[in-house]
């Protein structure tokens, strides 16, 4: 079936999604997709992403992403979703999340960054994107109900493995709007100072991508073409930091250091 008869989504719907201003605090938002059909959706696209992104065959790797997610998911708005963290095999600089709460995270990421509290960042970032359903919105935008839920049901199992690779597997990354990535840099600022981590840890991995940009050959291109990063987008992030109450926080990073040298 054509990709083209299904972008003719109900002209209503697109019209209403189009005219939606995101607030930052707002994690419901307009959603025709059930909770329960998104977590499916989810799970039909994680296994045509692991046909393309081999995961890390370390179970230490594997359980230190794994804990360092599920305590940003303490401090995050809502947790609607059954949350699986893993590492594939990529050398690009990284990290993605599908519908349904799961966040997948580059090797190159992990090498790329300093700490635990850079790749807390990144990933309450992608976490948000999950926790503000940001995928099921914007693929229903994009492509219309039509086919998302054409998708949820199992009917057009070509054009899954087809929007699997393009929109989260090797061919191509989802690129969210300005407002979708606003409000994920702002829940992630929020998600890291209630669990415990220093939010400047997202600016400062920000800044060093910023420095090692050295053009669409680099390993930071897949990033910026998904995350485009601006000094307008970075100050906006540390105009949040400045908001929050001074507290102290606690963070080890002697296991972050052991992870990172098992990928070498």
């Amino acid at each position: 079936m054509k990709l083209a008869k299904w972008l003719l989504g109900p002209l209503a719907v697109l019209g209403i999604l189009a005219g939606c201003a995101t607030s930052m605090t707002d994690i419901k938002g307009f959603n025709m997709i059930s909770i329960e059909q998104e977590k499916e959706l989810g799970n039909k696209f994680a296994v045509e992403i692991e046909k393309q992104q081999q995961p890390v065959n370390d179970p230490e790797v594997q359980r230190y992403v794994d804990k360092v997610g599920r305590r940003l998911l303490s401090g995050a708005r809502a947790v609607e979703f059954d949350y699986i963290f893993k590492v594939v095999k990529d050398d690009s600089v990284n990290a993605f999340a599908i519908p349904g709460g799961r966040v997948y995270v580059h090797t190159g990421l992990l090498k790329a960054a300093d700490n635990e509290t850079e790749l807390a960042g990144v990933l309450a970032h992608e976490i948000n994107h999950a926790v503000a359903r940001h995928g099921t919105r914007q693929m229903t935008q994009e492509y219309g109900y039509s086919l998302v839920l054409s998708l949820v049901l199992g009917d057009n199992p070509n054009m899954l493995a087809q929007l699997a690779g393009q929109l989260f597997g090797k061919a191509g990354m989802m690129s969210y709007s300005r407002e979708y990535e606003n409000q994920a840099d702002f829940l992630g600022v929020e998600t890291m100072y209630k669990a415990g981590y220093n939010p400047n840890g997202l600016t400062s991995f920000f800044q060093k991508l910023n420095a090692m940009d050295g053009g669409t050959q680099s390993n930071v291109a897949r990033f910026f073409s998904t995350h485009p990063l601006t000094s307008e987008r970075i100050q906006r992030v540390q105009a949040e930091i400045a908001k929050l109450p001074p507290q102290r926080y606690l963070t080890d990073e002697t296991e972050f250091k052991k992870i990172k040298g098992r990928l070498k």
